[in-house]
């Protein structure tokens, strides 16, 4: 069983990492984009297993954490979140 403590900090790190994932996205799709196709697929693959390995390390030095099903709605959510933020931000830019 895990304590109530780390399981907090998993969902914490779990939604900041969701953001800072999208973050990465946003920054690095740009980019991804400009090449031929080959290299989109191999670049998003390296992308992809970069943050997942980044992901598992992380929590594996909170407190050898197990992956669990809240972590991956935590990720959703800290992801879905950075968009509202950014479109309400464009949205009060506009005005």
């Amino acid at each position: 069983m895990i304590s109530l403590n780390i399981q907090i900090k998993l969902l914490v790190f779990s939604l900041i990492y969701g953001f800072l994932f999208s973050i990465a996205l946003d920054i690095l799709y740009p980019l991804i984009k400009k090449t031929n196709k080959v290299y989109q697929v191999i670049l998003s693959f390296i992308f992809i297993l970069l943050m997942a390995i980044i992901y598992f390390v992380a929590i594996d030095k909170i407190g050898y954490v197990i992956f669990h099903l809240y972590s991956i709605f935590a990720i959703i959510i800290g992801f879905v979140s950075y968009d509202i933020i950014i479109r309400v931000i464009a949205k009060n830019i506009k005005r």
